[in-house]
Parts: C-alpha cells; sequence; structure tokens
C-alpha cells in the first residue's frame, strides 16, 4: 500500500484522545483578607481611633508613679535597677530573685514565677533614662498604653481578615472594629494597663496575638519565614508571662476554625509553636530549678489561699471564681485589685454560686462541643475562653490567689470577639437588617456598651494613682480581706501618718489604722504583714497615750505570732533603742525577762535570741538581778562557764 493510501486511512482522533489544554497558572486566593496589600492605607482611621481610645482612657496615669507589686519588679530589683547590666540576672533567675534577693523567700509562692521579659524592657528604661530620673514611672505608664493601643490594632487587623467585611458593610460597625473597641475600652483591663507590673500581661498577649498573625499569614502565602515568626512571638510572649502556652492550642484551633484547612496540615505546621514551648520549658526550667513544684509546702494563706480547705471546698470556690469572671465580662461592676481571703468566702457545694457556676461551664463545653464543628462563633468564644483561662482558673496549676482581673486580660479577647459578633452579625440577622450596617438597636446597643465600659474605665483608672487611693478604694469593695486592710494600713502609715505633724490629726490616724489592721487579722489572725503593721501601730498608739503595758502586751502577743519575722525583729530592734531613756526601767526589764528568758528561751529554746532580748534589758538597768541569773543559765547551757560565772557574780553582788 502506498503511503498516500495509508495517509487516508489514517484513524482520526477523538475528543477523549486529545491532549487537555494547559490552564493558566496562578497563585491560590488567600485564605483571609487580613494580608491583602495596603492595610494601612485602607484602614489608618480605625487603628488610629484604637490607639487614641488607649491614650484617653488611661492617658491621666502617665502622670501616675509606682503602686502595689511594681516595687517587686522595678524600682526595688537590684537586677532591674542594674539596667542594661542587670539583663543576664534577669533572664537567669526567678522573677523575683531582684526582690527577695534569697532564694529561700522564692519558695512563699507557688509554681515560681519566670517572666523575664517586661523586667527587661523595665532594665532597659533605666539603663536609658537612669534610676533616679523623676519621669521615670511616667515613662513605663506611656509605654504600657502605647503597647495595649497597639494590641487593639494587632487584634482589629486579625479579625479584618477572619470576619471580613459583608457587602455594603461599613467598617466601623464591623465585626473586627466593635471587638478591638471593646477590647481597648473593658474596665477589666484597667489593672493590667494602668499598674505598670502589668505590662507582662500586655507583652504576653501581644506575642501570642502576633505569633497568631504569622501563622495565618503563613497559610495565605506559603512563606517559611512566616513560620519561624511565629514561634519567635510565641517565645516572646511565653517570656512576657507563662499564659502564652495556652496559644500553643489556641492557634491551630483558629487557622482550623476559620480556614477549614486539613488538620494534619494544621498540625505539621505548628512545629515552630512547639519547639517554643520546649524552648521556654527548658529556660525556665533552668532558672527555676524545677518545673511547677518546688517540693515545699506554701504555709502563708497570703500565698495559698486554698490552704486548710478540704478538697470540696477548694473545688467549689474554684468554680464560684470561674462564673465571678463571667459575671465581670458583662458587668464590670464593682472593680477592686483584692480578691484575697476573704474577699472570695471559702465555700462548698451547698452554695448556689458555685453550683451555678459548675451548671454554666458544663453548659458551655456541651454547647462548644456540639457547635464547634459547624463552625458556630459563641463555640469558637468559648472554647478560647476555657483554653487561654485554663493556666490561672487553679483547677490544674495553683496560682496563689484566688482570681485576679488580670488574669482575665487575655481570656477577654474571647468576650470581645463574642461581642462584636453579636453586634454586627446576629443582632442583624435577629431583625432582619443588613449585616456590619448599623440599625437602631444594633447601635443603641452598641453605643450602650462602648459607653458603659469607657466610662467604668474612666472611672477606675484614677484608683491607682498612688497606693492610698488605690487601697480606699480596695477596702470599699474587698470588705472582707485581709490583705486590703493591711495594705491601707500600710499606705496611711508610710505615706501619711510619718509626714503628719499635727497631734489631733495623728491621733485621728491612729484611730483609723487601728480598726483596719485589727479587721485584717480578724480575718486572718497569723497574717505576718498585718502583724508587723500592729507593732507599728501600737507603737503609734503608745506615742499618744504612753501606755507601756499596752504596748509591751501587744509586742508580746506578736512576738509569739512571729517571732522571726525579719521585718517585725528589725522593727522591735529599733523601736527598744527608742524605748530607752524614755520610760519606766522595770516595766522595760520585765518585758525583756519575759520575751526574752521565758518565751525564747523556756519555750522556743533559742539561746542567741533568749539573750539577744536579755542584753537589751542588761544596758537599760546594767546590774538587774534577774536578767543576770537569766543570762547565767543560759550561758551554762551554751557551754560557756566564764561568762555564766561571770553574771552569777554580778548578780551575787546586788543581793
Amino acid at each position: 500500500m502506498s503511503a498516500k493510501n495509508k495517509s487516508k486511512h489514517k484513524p482520526v482522533p477523538t475528543k477523549a484522545s486529545l491532549p487537555k489544554p494547559a490552564r493558566p497558572t496562578k497563585a491560590a486566593p488567600p485564605l483571609t483578607h487580613t494580608f491583602q496589600p495596603g492595610f494601612w492605607s485602607h484602614h489608618w482611621l480605625p487603628a488610629l481611633l484604637l490607639i487614641c481610645s488607649a491614650f484617653a482612657l488611661y492617658g491621666a496615669s502617665i502622670g501616675y508613679g509606682y503602686v502595689l507589686d511594681d516595687e517587686m519588679v522595678i524600682h526595688k530589683n537590684v537586677f532591674t535597677m542594674k539596667g542594661f547590666d542587670g539583663l543576664r540576672d534577669i533572664f537567669a533567675y526567678d522573677s523575683f530573685m531582684g526582690y527577695f534577693q534569697k532564694k529561700e523567700q522564692l519558695f512563699l509562692l507557688e509554681g515560681g514565677r519566670y517572666r523575664p521579659l517586661s523586667l527587661a524592657t523595665f532594665a532597659i528604661e533605666v539603663g536609658i533614662f537612669g534610676k533616679d530620673h523623676a519621669s521615670l514611672p511616667h515613662i513605663s505608664h506611656f509605654i504600657n498604653i502605647l503597647l495595649y493601643g497597639l494590641t487593639g490594632v494587632l487584634l482589629y487587623r486579625i479579625l479584618l481578615g477572619l470576619f471580613p467585611l459583608k457587602e455594603g458593610g461599613r467598617w466601623y460597625f464591623g465585626v473586627p472594629f466593635i471587638a478591638a473597641a471593646v477590647f481597648v475600652l473593658h474596665p477589666l483591663h484597667s489593672e493590667a494597663v494602668a499598674n505598670i507590673k502589668g505590662r507582662d500581661e500586655i507583652l504576653a498577649l501581644l506575642g501570642s496575638l502576633a505569633a497568631l498573625y504569622a501563622t495565618l499569614k503563613y497559610f495565605d502565602t506559603h512563606r517559611s519565614l512566616w513560620l519561624w515568626l511565629s514561634g519567635l512571638f510565641l517565645f516572646a510572649g511565653m517570656l512576657a508571662k507563662e499564659n502564652a502556652l495556652t496559644f500553643v492550642a489556641v492557634i491551630p484551633f483558629t487557622v482550623w476554625f476559620f480556614t477549614r484547612q486539613p488538620l494534619g496540615r494544621i498540625l505539621s505546621a505548628s512545629w515552630p509553636l512547639l519547639v517554643a514551648t520546649l524552648l521556654f520549658v527548658l529556660v525556665r526550667y533552668r532558672a527555676l530549678g524545677f518545673m511547677l513544684d518546688h517540693g515545699r509546702a506554701t504555709t502563708d494563706l497570703m500565698n495559698n489561699p486554698f490552704l486548710d480547705m478540704t478538697g470540696g471546698e477548694k473545688l467549689a470556690t474554684i468554680f464560684m471564681t470561674l462564673g465571678w469572671y463571667v459575671k465581670l465580662l458583662f458587668y464590670p461592676h464593682p472593680l477592686t485589685h483584692d480578691y484575697y481571703p476573704y474577699h472570695v468566702p471559702k465555700v462548698n457545694w451547698s452554695d448556689w454560686r458555685a453550683l451555678a457556676s459548675l451548671a454554666l461551664y458544663l453548659g458551655m463545653g456541651a454547647w462548644a462541643l456540639l457547635k464547634v464543628r459547624s463552625r458556630d462563633i459563641p463555640a469558637y468564644s468559648i472554647v478560647f475562653w476555657l483554653l487561654t483561662l485554663s493556666i490561672v482558673s487553679n483547677l490544674f496549676v495553683t496560682v496563689g490567689a484566688f482570681m485576679n482581673e488580670r488574669f482575665a486580660y487575655m481570656p477577654s479577647v474571647a468576650f470581645c470577639i463574642l461581642a462584636g459578633w453579636f453586634l454586627a452579625r446576629k443582632l442583624p440577622d435577629w431583625t432582619r437588617e443588613q449585616p456590619d450596617r448599623p440599625s437602631i438597636l444594633a447601635a443603641g446597643l452598641a453605643l450602650a456598651v462602648v459607653g458603659f465600659f469607657g466610662w467604668r474605665t474612666f472611672t477606675r483608672v484614677p484608683d491607682w494613682k498612688d497606693a492610698g487611693s488605690l487601697n480606699q478604694a480596695a477596702i470599699k469593695v474587698s470588705y472582707n480581706s485581709a490583705r486590703s486592710h493591711c495594705f491601707y494600713v500600710t499606705s496611711i502609715y508610710k505615706e501619711v501618718y510619718q509626714n503628719t505633724k499635727d497631734p489631733a490629726k495623728k491621733a485621728a490616724l491612729v484611730d483609723t489604722m487601728e480598726f483596719h489592721i485589727n479587721r485584717s487579722l480578724a480575718i486572718n489572725p497569723n497574717y505576718g504583714a498585718a502583724l508587723v503593721m500592729k507593732s507599728a501601730v501600737a507603737a503609734a498608739r503608745f506615742e499618744q497615750d504612753r501606755q507601756l503595758d499596752k504596748l509591751f502586751h501587744e509586742f508580746e502577743y506578736i512576738v509569739e505570732k512571729i517571732p522571726y519575722n525579719n521585718n517585725f525583729r528589725e522593727f522591735l530592734d529599733k523601736y527598744m533603742d527608742y524605748l530607752d531613756g524614755a520610760s519606766n526601767a522595770d516595766k522595760y526589764v520585765a518585758f525583756c525577762h519575759r520575751v526574752g528568758y521565758e518565751f525564747f528561751w523556756q519555750k522556743r529554746k533559742d539561746a542567741q535570741t533568749a539573750l539577744k532580748f536579755i542584753q537589751y534589758g542588761i544596758n537599760r538597768q546594767t546590774e538587774d538581778i534577774r536578767l543576770l541569773d537569766d543570762a547565767a543559765e543560759i550561758y551554762a547551757a551554751l557551754g560557756d562557764q566564764a561568762k555564766s560565772a561571770e553574771m552569777k557574780a554580778r548578780a551575787n553582788a546586788q543581793r
């Protein structure tokens, strides 16, 4: 057959056999809208409003000084006050080592504290401006507010990708802006922002949200750099405070919930978060020398509020506080910095508040399990809340307090997202209005929430001006707290009483201090700090009435309660010298005999402390027979026969 004939009989290709034309390749669309270019050019106004709102609410605090635990992390922390030279020690030890300076005192706190990042920022401020710079606390307050405002902006940017505006929506009434605005305005955050020490909370959330941002950006861009950054940001958050550990779960959960990525891919992208966690645990262990249990029981009620509770009482009290947190999210009033024993009462399972809270959390958990797979926003908010609150809930690790408003700082993001979603999406859906656009009802409710939260924050901030204003506000709310009354007396004594010259005013201050210190000790009779202040108040009362018997009676009571308290002993040493020559010698000597011989020697068998008090009396009235006999007996028991004989001879010479 010819080639020509062959070509005629060549089979005709079918459509199925033809090669498919190549489709034009293009990048996969992003999973979220957060990371499209031009964010600042399109959203500078809401970002500016959020930062300005933070300064409008908290700007007054820029003029405030140090209060509360600021002394532990800043002006009485030797590492921080070294400036740049203290950075190495800040990262090498427990965060309170620079304050206590003795490892034994760190065991007063459950679990240890390793939060070097905020201390490092304080040290850098000292290094730049100098430790004696008068405006140092004002600079610290300014930085707190700035970081807080930036946290609100970052939250807005993340939510803008997870909740893109509906067609025709308004940015000022979309989920992202409402949620971020509620976050910035929420009064529950006042402790974290207005108290300089609260920077650890701010940095922990800022680092955690930055890690979430980086992870989402990785899934949008597929650039591995963002994975590395996610681990770095989360590690920084952990160095600020351990709460950031919870974002190891929050971040993959958020990616799964909003992007519908395969679970396997999400988990494989979480390895930087796990590496950051492992690194933090190792660094923390090296600094503290233990994981969570330092092996020593904490017997101070003010550092272990569940002391002497049964297991049932502890669990019921914990659940009552968990319900209290939810109440403060929706109605943040009244506010206090003091939730110590027994502003939070000890309860059991017969208390309706514990039962109601347990039912609430069981209901929330069940709802989340049922609805989370259908991507229900309340379910997401519940899971976020439970994860971030777990580490400070006292259910798994005792945190040294029943609760604190700053503990809800990170978990409150869940409430803010829920509030934004409800006002911008759910309420319009119920009322057949357009989502992300203000209706009369939605706008009115949003303005009411924003107005109330803003007003409550604005009126709460002045309480943080100084120790006096803060503690005066606390005793009104936390009347049943031993700590609030003790701190109130301390602030009056140090800041007012010692600077007052008018005898009538001083007498009135002594009456006030006596009432509140007795109230503190009625709540917690073994409260060491209150007993120390009781000695100072007793001395102030003596200066008014000159009744030495009453003064010594108070001192003896306190000695029996806290015989080895360093602060009390230091005060007593100074005051015994002050009394020399200013009081009846016989009463002075009798007090030294009772405390030195009868208490420290006969009851405690503490020869050195006994001799110290006996020597007070000998110095006051050199040849008192009773004290010389006391000293002779103790020296003989110590084996110092020569000294014992000397004391006996001096006593016999007076017989």
